[in-house]
This record gives C-alpha cells, structure tokens and sequence, in this order.
C-alpha cells in the first residue's frame, strides 16, 4: 500500500469517526416522544405523551363535537354536529428517571420500527394508536383495536404493559387514575386488582369481578394467598364485586382482616337520602318524585347493608377507625 493510499484511508477513518461521534452526542435516532391515543366505545378519547427531554407524562381526555337537537316540529326534530373541542381532563405528570428508562427499554426491545396496522372486525371496544417520535422527527406507529393477549397482539402488550406500568408510578391525581384504570378495563389483564398501600396493606379493585365462585378461581386463589395476621383493605371506589361472591367474601372475612369501603352504589345511595333528608330538615317540602326517589336508594343501600357485613365501610377514614380498634 503507497503512502497516499494509507493517508487517505486516514483521512476517511476520522470522518467516520467524527459522524460517528457526532450521532451519538445528538442522540440522532433515539426515541423523544412516545404517545397513545386511545378511543374507548363509550368513554372520550384520551391521549397520553410521554416527553422523554422533559421527563413528563401528560394525560389529555376531550372531544371534538357534540350534538344538539332542533325541534321540527312536536313530533321530530334533527341532530346537528357542532365541530367544538372540549377538554375534559388535562395534566402533565412527572416521571422518575428510573421507571422513565425502564419503559424506553420496554419499547426498544418491543421493536416498533415501522408503520404497523393490526384490526379485526369488533362491534364495540378500544381503538388505539400508539406513536414513536425520535430526535430527527421519524414516526412510526402501531394503529390497533386488539384487546386480548395473543400471538398476534404480542407487540401491542409488550408496549401496553411497559406503558401501564409506567403510568400508575407516575400519574397521582385521583381523577387521572380512575381514566387510566377506565381504559385499561377494555384490555385482558386478568384480575382488576392492584396493590395501591403498603402499611396497611391496600388493594385497588378498579373493574368488576362478577359472577360466582366457580367462575373466579383467581379470585380464590388471591384471596388464598392473602396474609393471615394483618389487616388487608380493598378499595372499591372504581370497581364492584357481585353479590353472588358474598359467600366467597364471607369464608375468607373469617380466616383474615379484610375489609372494604366505597362501594360506589352504596356511597351514592347514601349521598342521596343525606341530601333529601337535609332538604327536608331545612323545611322543603318533598314531591310525591323525591319521595320515591329516597325510598329507592334506601332500599339499594339497606341491601348493601344486609349482603356486606360488618367488614365493609363507605369510607376509607371508617376503615382504619375499625383496623385501629381491631
């Protein structure tokens, strides 16, 4: 090799070097943005972005129309569309640098790398999108509407799971919460139960758990595997459990501490007769209606009463007075 042979190659080595050097120092390629839109049947669209500069998590539910009627006549009348946003939820969160990287290596190793389009014919359930964004602008998305784990939906739960995980260790306001858990109810995860509290042990049911006990063998299973000798509180404020598992409820109430609060028929029931009964005390007089209407929730909340023993509350401020006690 003749010596301007080498210098050459010399001079072509440092300029690899040198854009080499440079594309790592710009992050060139690296992901900035992830974003999930979600399209719920019967809920507001509600999109997530996840800011990787900024170390923020922003949850935004809206809507882009609504309709209003116009009378015809007495007998029809015609639906306009009016193309108005209206925001619905709107906050930005931060994210701790640890559950921000465990989630970016999530969605690198998931391998969303081009424009994919996943769907099946569904009458109703979850229409999402989920967006990558690098530093030159590139972005690729994955449009889907596949809500049980499969083979085929291998890449959206790699992503789903990363990006619920990531969500509740960052999102803390009770509102958001409950839009996470809302959307996340359309998915398959299994049991809708999640540890919330650690002294006292809490759990978060934030779906329904219906049926009997044949048909909830995890739910034994959970409640099998419970501590014995501390309190265990459930929090039902954004979930139920159906009547025909009281039996199941009542078997483990005596062999552990378990106690629930804020069952959301039970709480409303309740708000309702208070406030009928302060409106009659403030000398209202009640409509044949408003009657009925506190006769109704009366009974919805003296059933609760009879099927929930005396190890469920309204509130979770009547639950630790009953741990204390205990």
């Amino acid at each position: 090799m003749n010596k301007k042979m080498k210098i050459y190659i010399k001079r072509i080595a440092g300029v690899l070097l040198v854009f080499s050097l440079f594309s790592c120092s710009s992050g060139k390629g690296k992901v900035q943005k992830v974003e999930l839109l979600f399209g719920p049947s019967f809920l507001y669209p509600t999109k997530f972005t996840i800011d990787v500069k900024n170390k923020t998590i922003e949850q935004y539910s809206f809507q882009n129309y609504y309709q209003v009627k116009e009378q015809i006549d007495s007998n029809s009348y015609k639906v306009h569309k009016k193309d108005t946003l209206i925001i619905h939820y709107l906050k930005s969160f931060r994210v701790e640098n640890e559950n921000l990287s465990a989630f970016l290596a999530q969605v690198e190793n998931a391998g969303l790398d081009s424009t994919t389009t996943h769907q099946k014919m569904v009458l109703d359930g979850i229409g999402y999108q989920i967006t990558s964004i690098n530093n030159s602008n590139d972005t690729v998305y994955l449009a889907s509407n596949l809500s049980s784990r499969s083979t085929e939906s291998e890449l959206e739960f790699k992503i789903l799971d990363a990006f619920f995980e990531l969500a509740y260790s960052s999102i803390n306001d009770y509102d958001g919460v409950v839009g996470l858990e809302n959307i996340q109810d359309y998915f398959s995860y299994g049991l809708p139960i999640r540890k919330s509290a650690e002294s006292p042990l809490e759990y978060r049911i934030w779906g329904s758990l219906s049926g009997c006990r044949a048909d909830n063998a995890e739910l034994v299973e959970f409640l099998e595997n419970l501590p014995a000798s501390e309190p265990v509180i459930f929090d039902l404020r954004n979930g139920s459990i159906s009547y025909c598992l009281s039996e199941v409820i009542d078997e483990f109430s005596q062999k552990k501490y378990i106690y629930f609060y804020g069952d959301i028929n039970a709480v409303r029931a309740k708000r309702i007769m208070d406030e009928i009964e302060l409106a009659e005390k403030n000398g209202e007089v009640l409509s044949a209606l408003r009657k009925d209407t506190y006769e109704t929730y009366k009974r919805i909340y003296n059933y609760w009463l009879e099927q929930s023993g005396s190890n469920s509350f309204l509130t979770k401020d009547e639950v630790l007075i009953a741990v204390g006690n205990k």
